[in-house]
């Protein structure tokens, strides 16, 4: 068997990967040892800048219909609220997804393989990857095949992308360190029917001097995900149960209840880890393969997703002849950074809430909830804070990728986010994004005729231009004259410019190239 591209895994990062491929035309196989996709998750958010890209494929509003929207976050403490966050709309004039929404990651990886299976393309299930070979030009892996046996399949293809998840045998097969450590406490997920006096869209964290629960709403009556860790006591009991669970649950929340139903619950160690290498020859690591923390911010799921965003576009580019090889290294040099932030972001987060040291559990009992209460209150504070959870933030500015020539003074820079700016569609007042939705790069001309007629011809087809009004919302950003935005198909500014070329934009798209 011959293919472009081979993906191992088809969890939420391998799907995506594959969707995201599908709509550039990229040929590939998929493959997952497992016999269907999974109906145990762990993770439960979709952040912001992970909606806006399922917006960009078009099934944003099958999430908010499946999903619960949280309205508010309280963090509790021997059965009192003792600080909270009104999330309804936290992010209103920042993206079209102001709110925190629950969607499990099982709905994530339906949603995903209905796309899939919408192209045409399906995935090779109980099929495992015994193991790979690099050569120069492409990589051949040897797979084996649960359902035969004594099938032999052997897949040539140009790239292999690693989406086999924390224990990836790829990265094992390459040598790569995992760097990083375990948590202490042990970890716990259930999905309940649970019956309490609570409001449905209110997830509650709850802090306690030896463990900590959180109380995610999901979609469907009394329906919820509570997520924690284990007391020290049970450091070595192996066969923790769920009437164990329970006693734990009460003991820590100190709130009436009853778990009507227990549909599921796993126990389980967790890690924070970092591989220093994204990208090994023809083999690139995506997701959980390449980073693991702790589930603090509700981001592992949602930065597999954006690794796959970032990387597709990358290869369908080097794959039809319009970038070298070269252009895919910009995926560790864009991915990596963040991953590292990510990392010892969330391990500050989950160690300050579950640590059992003295001086960290007075903070936590007695200054945080009067610091969060203060903080919270403040709308630019919790607008910035939004944007650090919801993923919007992040930006690509040191990466070779991204170029400016400007002299106005703007509130962004080439590397953002595409501005998220509201503007006449179709007789609607709508953002920009839902212009941003083909998987090509959009040149948006800010008070100007055009320039559709001045892109080089070997180009055009991978260009769209987009002719856009100067008006109130670009002008808050700083834009006092024309401007051009180059959006890469992953919707960050590639190209920031006063002014515009053919010269300029095929030197941008020569960064792509060797020469």
């Amino acid at each position: 068997m011959q293919t472009q591209v081979i993906i191992i895994g088809a969890g939420p990062t391998g799907l995506m990967a594959a969707c995201q491929l599908a709509r550039f035309n990229v040929d590939f196989i998929i493959i997952d040892t497992k016999p269907a996709p999974t109906h145990e998750s762990r993770a439960m958010l979709v952040t912001a800048r992970s909606m806006e890209i399922y917006q960009q494929m078009g099934v944003a509003d099958t999430v908010l219909q499946q999903g619960q929207m949280i309205n508010k976050f309280a963090i509790y403490m021997n059965g009192r609220e003792k600080a909270a966050l009104e999330t309804a709309n936290a992010g209103n004039g920042l993206t079209d997804f102001p709110n925190l929404q629950a969607f499990e990651q099982f709905k994530n990886e339906e949603l995903l393989y209905e796309q899939l299976k919408a192209t045409g393309r399906d995935v090779l299930w109980r099929t495992s990857l015994v193991s790979f070979e690099q050569y120069e030009d492409h990589v051949v892996a040897s797979l084996y095949d649960k359902s035969n046996p004594f099938r032999k399949i052997s897949i040539k293809a140009s790239y292999l992308l690693a989406c086999d998840g924390a224990s990836s045998l790829v990265r094992q097969q390459l040598g790569l360190n995992f760097d990083g450590g375990t948590y202490q406490n042990k970890f716990f997920v259930a999905d309940v029917q649970l019956n309490w006096q609570q409001p449905a869209n209110k997830l509650i964290a709850s802090l306690s001097r030896v463990n900590f629960c959180a109380f995610f709403p999901m979609y469907g009556n009394n329906s919820y995900r509570i997520l924690g860790t284990l007391p020290e006591s049970f450091s070595g009991n192996e066969d923790v149960g769920s009437d164990d669970l329970k006693d734990v649950i009460t003991a820590n929340v100190k709130l009436p209840f009853s778990v009507e139903k227990l549909n599921w619950f796993s126990v389980y160690k967790l890690h924070h880890r970092c591989v220093n290498r994204f990208r090994v020859n023809r083999c690139l690591l995506l997701g959980d393969a390449v980073h693991i923390h702790s589930p603090a911010g509700g981001q592992g799921m949602n930065t597999g997703l954006q690794d796959a965003h970032n990387l597709a576009w990358k290869l369908s580019l080097v794959l039809q002849g319009v970038a070298d090889d070269k252009l895919i290294d910009t995926y560790h040099d864009e991915r990596y950074p963040f991953a590292q932030w990510l990392m010892k972001f969330t391990d500050k987060i989950f160690a300050f809430m579950t640590s059992c040291n003295w001086f960290i559990y007075q903070m936590r009992t007695y200054m945080m909830p009067h610091i969060l209460r203060l903080v919270l209150s403040t709308k630019w504070i919790s607008k910035r804070v939004f944007r650090i959870l919801s993923q919007i933030w992040y930006s690509y500015k040191k990466s070779l990728l991204s170029l400016q020539f400007i002299k106005q003074k703007l509130k962004f820079c080439a590397g953002d986010r595409c501005p998220y700016i509201l503007t006449e569609i179709d007789g609607k007042l709508q953002s920009i994004y839902h212009l941003l939705t083909e998987p090509k790069f959009h040149l948006l001309c800010i008070g100007s005729s055009g320039y559709d007629k001045h892109i080089p011809d070997h180009l055009t087809a991978y260009i769209k231009v987009v002719n856009l009004p100067l008006n109130e919302g670009w002008e808050k950003s700083g834009v006092k004259s024309g401007l051009y935005l180059l959006i890469r198909p992953d919707n960050y500014i590639g190209l920031l410019s006063d002014e515009m070329s053919p010269g300029l934009i095929t030197g941008y798209f020569n960064t792509f190239k060797g020469n």
